[in-house]
């Protein structure tokens, strides 16, 4: 019994459409230094200027907190969609990609782990998936392009 978990081949064509749109948001939001209200599960007073803690609250936030959970969903449906031929060398080069990314990813959280301090290694651990999905993706896509020409891995 085989089971196959990855999206239909369309969800790529999605995946680039958000991953484009997102990337356009998240760039007028620091170009424009914009904020928008969202509710937030929890706030704390350390972070909001409302000096308002508790649960349930509406927030200032940044375009950053719309556009990184875009581009993670963007990343999922390139890196998770079904090719157009997909066969057993394609699930080859994508495990073979993960395994790849895997590993520098964990190098890099462990880089970051050693030699950064304070208040912004809270931004490592949410960076690192990320980052992982990133060079997944592009991973994925060079061996992937590699094949198809004909070139060597």
């Amino acid at each position: 019994m085989k089971k196959n978990y990855l999206f239909p081949h369309h969800f790529q064509w999605i995946g680039w459409t958000i991953a484009i749109a997102s990337f356009v948001v998240l760039l007028l939001g620091v170009i424009n230094d914009i904020t928008i209200r969202m509710p937030a599960l929890y706030v704390d007073v350390f972070f909001d200027d409302d000096n308002k803690s508790g649960f349930f609250r509406m927030t200032e936030s940044s375009m950053y907190s719309i556009a990184m959970p875009l581009l993670i969903i963007a990343l999922i449906f390139i890196g998770f969609s079904k090719e157009k031929v997909e066969d057993e060398f394609v699930q080859y080069i994508r495990s073979q990609s993960l395994i790849w990314s895997t590993y520098v990813s964990a190098g890099l959280f462990i880089l970051g782990t050693l030699l950064i301090y304070g208040f912004i290694y809270m931004y490592i651990p949410y960076l690192v998936f990320f980052v992982f999905l990133l060079l997944f993706v592009i991973k994925f896509k060079i061996a992937l392009f590699r094949f198809n020409k004909g070139g060597a891995q």
